[in-house]
């Protein structure tokens, strides 16, 4: 998929959809590093989603030929204004970057603490990856990383797992933070191939102690992590209408609004104490805002769709195709689960992210690295996709 635009409504919200969620993971990463390249590319993604929201009104208005029709599409509209509303809250907080708010190291620390990071490279010509594509280099079965576009300055952005990389070419990829580490030493010719790249990473394993997170970095990581949950409860309420879900999302985006003021407190705190400079406290302030309004569009996802009509075929193919979804299981005796921690589940060769627990009952979301899995639990995952699953 290059940067001509899709030319159907599933293709616009499943780009859409992909978009958004890369363009709220690079914001973060651009304030995490203060990296202007990656801050830049945010916006350039936030001006790709304002032309396929727009691209969509078009297409939706040319198909409505009745009321009860304009009922029925009146979905795809809601998912696209979301969408639309995610981009400009993620620009919001990669435009500080670009402001030169630069924040102290401290907060960086917050980046041992995520399950995935996405971030930005460039390509080097001394890469072994140059030549290659994401499929044929085994990227994401070998160390977890999926590479989620391709921006080649003469061609725009590339989305096809397919694409060969070339020097020059920004990789937009996403994996856990080790992983993560050794695809930027790849991209940039210091390993040389991702086998080896694979040693070092289960070399590496466990040597990394995470240092322990102070109060109000602990509280962004817990609302980021938050406000990407009700995204992602309010796609699975809207194809499946649970009331558990329903609670869920209403539990959980009350939670964001309590976290974003318990930010707002801390920092300012901190900020009197001569504890945090300014650009850092506006950094917090920023991001703590992006993530309230993240949740608010989720919320319209969940619930305005919902009281329309059902089944939405199209919407199930969108959440299906793009490069995050939910999925849910019970672990069986015979699965290979058993026994394991979610930290070495998560490490297995199908690399996802274990967002809750469910025991006896009751689900246990964000559970620590060290929580057991057993038969007869549920687990609520997020899938990354792969080239396989194409």
């Amino acid at each position: 998929m290059s940067d001509s635009e899709p030319t159907s409504v599933k293709d616009i919200l499943i780009e859409m959809k992909t978009l958004s969620e890369i363009c709220v993971d690079l914001a973060f990463a651009s304030l995490l590093y203060s990296d202007k390249l990656v801050a830049r590319q945010v916006l350039v993604l936030e001006e790709k989603i304002d032309s396929l929201y727009r691209n969509l009104l078009d297409r939706l208005s040319v198909s409505i030929k009745s009321l009860n029709q304009a009922e029925e599409l009146r979905i795809y509209y809601i998912i696209g204004e979301a969408n639309n509303l995610i981009s400009d809250s993620a620009a919001d907080m990669a435009s500080l970057v670009l402001m030169d708010i630069n924040i102290e190291d401290e907060i960086k620390l917050v980046q041992q603490h995520m399950d995935q990071l996405v971030d930005l490279v460039e390509l080097k010509e001394s890469s072994p990856l140059c030549g290659a594509s994401e499929l044929t280099a085994d990227l994401h079965d070998l160390i977890g990383i999926d590479v989620a576009a391709i921006i080649r300055p003469t061609e725009g952005l590339l989305m096809d797992y397919d694409e060969i990389m070339k020097s020059g070419d920004f990789l937009i990829f996403r994996g856990p933070l080790e992983s993560v580490n050794q695809f930027i030493e790849l991209a940039n010719g210091n390993i040389e191939s991702v086998e080896r790249a694979r040693e070092i990473i289960i070399t590496n394993e466990g040597s990394h102690k995470k240092e322990k997170l102070k109060y109000h970095q602990d509280l962004l990581v817990t609302m980021k992590e938050s406000a990407e949950l009700v995204v992602d409860l309010a796609y699975l309420y809207a194809l499946e209408d649970l009331p558990e879900v329903k609670t869920l999302i209403i539990q959980t985006e009350d939670k964001v609004d309590k976290l974003q003021f318990e930010i707002i407190q801390e920092v300012l705190r901190l900020y009197k104490q001569d504890l945090i400079g300014e650009k850092t406290l506006l950094a917090y302030l920023r991001m703590a805002d992006s993530f309230e309004e993240i949740a608010d569009a989720a919320i319209k996802i969940a619930f305005d769709v919902t009281m329309r009509h059902k089944p939405y075929a199209i919407l199930e193919e969108v959440v299906d195709d793009s490069s995050e979804s939910l999925d849910s299981f019970t672990v069986t005796k015979d699965s290979p689960y058993v026994g394991l921690s979610v930290k070495e589940a998560e490490q297995t060769d199908d690399f996802f992210q274990i967002l809750a627990v469910m025991k006896k009952g009751k689900y246990f979301f964000f559970p620590k690295d060290e929580e057991k899995i057993n038969v007869g639990d549920s687990l609520l995952i997020k899938e990354y996709s792969s080239p396989e699953d194409e």
